[in-house]
């Protein structure tokens, strides 16, 4: 072992040192095994205690003093899954914004406003709200949307040239008590700029927006597979490639104007439905972006290699580690001990190409063959139910999958967590919890909300149930909430 993995050794053996189990899979430059860091556990189910909460995938989500808002999405499941609702269709798009009251400490209360009833001078903007996949952020007390792709109300299938921004405040005053108008407080622009779907919009410190990755897709899914997955007038698609650095103003009289400060380049950005999160870089006070897996390489599977942007800096391919799990758009929870340095990146679900074999104390690949016009047919991306973390300190990297505890069904993908209230969090990020809170005890974290959720196992759902063929596997939208707690151990 190297003396650089000597130390990563020793740093991760102080760490977790104090808990259960070995970790489940490692770097090529990282420990073999050590105790687990954290534990991550996410099966305790409370839907039942928000009625009337919509099953939702593939949505926008904010959150504004205890209030989560939730708009776009589909309410139906996976396209083209189980053999139906290949396209995007608008009767299955989620209509509504959403505003689930979190506040209370018995029963929450649910509100909702129909996009339609938005004045016509918005009529841009309704379109955009009942879309799928739309790029997202929330910068304080202000959402911003991006993009998204779905059938406008003229019956076209487009992806959004949109930017939007609301006042949170205002929309969640509007849908709970009927009291402002918020759509005075809503402003957006149109331009080429912010056209993407199934990529990512952040903000780093630099005050700069960063739109990660994604792709323009115009037409009827259907019309796209029908020519087998290629380009023609009717529908075509184009990866971005890049990654934006766009600069976005707040202007006077309700408006927007976004301009293009910078572009990336790289065959490796060529990227859509990933996971983008926030990370703490190695000297401990740089906060930057950090892109995850995504689809599809040229052998029609995920990206391996995290992606690193930061404030300044020209985003680089980490080639030195292949992550395994989380490399599908999922609900992610992120952790930082700023005592140690090491950064927790956790995937709930979703769907992956490798899977951690609880028999075989490995990770092993989904297979891939054939192809979709015969059996038999195994594309290699299969869903999951494992909890993953990815754990970086310094230069290196290595993943684990929670040897104890899973999703209590195969979901995550497509879903959000939402952290819950007073946990202090690294500097002004609130994705960003402080794990020093946490040590030496159990501890509620948050919330796993929507998604899909597969069934990819003939009833009655047990591990040796017979296999759905891919493209034929059950899926609706999750109506679980389930609540997240984190163990983690003392340090010595």
């Amino acid at each position: 072992m190297s003396g650089s993995c000597q130390s990563f050794a020793a740093g991760l053996a102080l760490v977790g040192s104090a808990a259960a189990g070995t970790v489940l899979g490692t770097s090529t430059r990282g420990p073999s095994s050590e105790a687990v860091p954290i534990v991550v556990e996410a099966s305790e189910n409370i839907a039942q205690g928000f009625p009337g909460v919509p099953a939702l995938q593939s949505f926008v989500s904010a959150s504004w003093r205890g209030k989560w808002i939730l708009i776009g999405g589909r309410t139906n499941g996976y396209h083209g899954s189980g053999g139906k609702d290949t396209d995007f269709e608008r009767a299955q798009a989620n209509k509504k914004i959403w505003v689930i009251d979190n506040t209370t400490e018995s029963q929450q209360r649910v509100y909702s406003f129909p996009v339609s009833s938005l004045p016509n001078s918005l009529a841009r903007v309704k379109d955009q709200w009942m879309s799928s996949n739309l790029l997202h952020y929330q910068d304080g007390d202000t959402l911003y949307i991006a993009g998204g792709y779905g059938e406008n109300s003229h019956h076209e299938w487009v992806t959004y040239p949109i930017l939007s921004a609301v006042s949170l405040p205002s929309l969640v005053d509007r849908v709970m008590n009927g009291r402002t108008p918020f759509a005075d407080s809503i402003s957006y622009v149109a331009s080429p700029i912010v056209q993407s779907t199934g990529g990512n919009l952040l903000k780093l410190d630099d005050g700069y927006f960063y739109l990660a990755m994604g792709h323009i897709f115009m037409g009827r899914y259907a019309d796209f597979e029908a020519n087998n997955e290629g380009n023609q007038p009717k529908a075509w698609q184009k990866y971005l490639g890049e990654i934006r650095k766009l600069k976005i103003v707040q202007n006077s009289h309700h408006t927007l104007s976004v301009t293009q400060e910078g572009t990336f380049r790289n065959p490796e950005f060529m990227r859509r439905d990933l996971n983008v999160a926030y990370t703490v870089f190695p000297d401990g006070h740089t906060i930057g972006g950090v892109a995850y897996g995504g689809v599809f390489t040229k052998e029609q599977l995920n990206f391996s290699h995290p992606v690193y942007f930061g404030p300044g800096q020209v985003p680089w391919v980490d080639t030195s580690y292949e992550q395994k799990m989380g490399t599908y758009a999922c609900a992610t929870m992120l952790l930082y001990d700023s005592e140690t340095r090491f950064m927790y990146t956790t995937f709930f679900g979703g769907i992956s190409h490798w899977t951690w074999s609880y028999e075989n104390q490995r990770f092993e690949e989904a297979p891939l063959a054939g192809d979709k016009s015969i059996d038999p047919y195994l594309d290699g991306m299969e869903w999951t139910d494992q909890i993953s973390t990815l754990v970086r300190h310094g230069v290196d990297t290595f993943e684990f999958v929670q040897p104890f505890s899973r999703l209590p069904v195969h979901m995550g993908a497509e879903a959000v967590f939402f952290p819950a209230p007073n946990l202090r969090v690294v500097g002004s990020h609130p994705d960003i919890l402080d794990l020093r809170q946490l040590r030496g005890q159990r501890t509620f974290v948050g919330y796993l909300c929507g998604g899909i959720q597969a069934f990819p196992k003939h009833f009655p759902y047990r591990e040796d149930s017979p296999t759905y063929r891919p493209g034929t596997v059950p899926t609706r939208p999750s109506n679980m909430i389930l609540k997240v707690y984190v163990t983690a151990p003392r340090l010595h």
